[in-house]
């Protein structure tokens, strides 16, 4: 085709953006490659925008409804609202938790089901993918609304690279007659698989910050004094993670995800230590100074406590009742020494945005076009 036949040019162009943004962001990335006219339609007309990864979701108050897509390479920027449907949709999936993000799609768990309803949606789309209930005793159990347990701490949400399938993965908890068996829901098949692990008692300890997915792993603290274990999305196997050099308890630990790696934040009297694990080493990434977090009443945020170059808190502000969400940039942190960043207590941060209550979770966030209909026939549409 020549490339001055315009109208027939034009068409296949309008034909290659329908293909273009149908495929996963990070895929999408890639095809970039292949020439500079892709190169062009991918950056200009499919809405990959190569800052992407600067946007996160942060929820605040789980219950309340509130999920926002805010920039944080743009602080004061506007953040919207994640649910761009219709009224009652917004509220049914805003009621939810969110168990996991990747490539503009969201896993959410609904904690008031017994075994936590698993729905697999794309926001900018507005389809919908329940899942199948969970094949273990777990799924006929009712939380009390005062347990220390919820649902989503049990679920992770990541994408093997070599099927190019999307994957739920539910660790076993204490609800479960079977501790060692990892339970794996593959978008596209009709039921949850049971995957072994040797033996292993790997129940999840409670809590928020106990579970994280990075690139292709899921890693969980286990009920056995924190021990981590890990489950790999491609091969499928469960495995235990090297030892933290330091020793904690389980109840002081907070798995996130740190550059693409796993990171442990360590409390202790002094400060916060963020371990980040570099192939099957561990490595002292960041320090936090607690002087700084009960002077402030500074949080880290949850799921997510890098992002790019930047470490995330949040401080509520008791004149007005608000939640000021802070970035700091890490490179221009002026406390390092041997290669570990140390975050002072006069680094207040830059603020970001707002919110009225509590925020409960970040996550990373990229939108996409995917269509889920891919996966199965079955799909809510919004």
């Amino acid at each position: 085709m020549e490339k001055n036949d315009n109208s027939s040019w034009d068409l296949l162009t309008d034909a290659l953006v329908e293909i273009l943004v149908r495929v996963p962001p990070n895929a999408r990335r890639r095809l970039r490659l292949v020439s500079r006219h892709w190169r062009e339609l991918i950056d200009h007309r499919t809405g990959t925008d190569m800052r992407s990864r600067s946007k996160i979701i942060a929820v605040s108050d789980k219950g309340l409804g509130l999920m926002s897509v805010i920039d944080i390479l743009t602080p004061g920027s506007p953040r919207r609202l994640l649910w761009q449907t219709d009224i009652a949709t917004a509220r049914r999936y805003s009621m939810m938790s969110i168990a996991g993000t990747c490539n503009g799609l969201v896993c959410l768990c609904d904690d008031h089901t017994p075994g936590g309803a698993i729905t697999v949606a794309n926001p900018s789309t507005g389809e919908a993918l329940p899942l199948p209930p969970l094949p273990t005793p777990s799924a006929d159990v009712h939380l009390s609304s005062n347990s220390s347990w919820n649902w989503n701490q049990t679920y992770s949400f990541g994408y093997d690279h070599t099927t190019r399938r999307y994957k739920v993965v539910h660790v076993p908890c204490t609800f479960d007659d079977r501790p060692d068996i990892v339970h794996v829901f593959t978008l596209g098949e009709a039921s949850w698989r049971a995957v072994h692990t040797g033996g292993t008692d790997a129940r999840c300890s409670p809590g928020t910050s106990c579970l994280a997915q990075v690139d292709g792993t899921v890693y969980w603290l286990t009920m056995d004094a924190g021990k981590i274990m890990s489950f790999d999305l491609i091969h499928e196997r469960v495995m235990c993670t090297e030892p933290l050099p330091v020793p904690a308890m389980a109840s002081t630990y907070h798995l996130a995800k740190v550059h693409g790696s796993l990171g442990v934040a360590v409390g202790d009297n002094d400060s916060v230590t963020v371990w980040v694990l570099e192939g099957e080493r561990w490595r002292r990434r960041y320090v936090l100074e607690v002087e700084r977090l009960r002077r402030q009443k500074t949080w880290m945020t949850r799921e997510l406590l890098v992002h790019g170059d930047y470490f995330l808190t949040f401080t509520p502000q008791s004149w007005n009742g608000t939640v000021v969400l802070y970035r700091h940039n890490l490179s221009e942190n002026s406390g390092s020494q041997d290669g570990v960043v140390q975050v002072k207590h006069r680094d207040r941060g830059e603020e970001l945005t707002y919110f009225s209550c509590f925020i409960y979770q970040t996550f990373s966030y990229v939108e996409t076009k995917e269509p889920l209909g891919l996966y199965n026939d079955v799909l809510v549409h919004n």
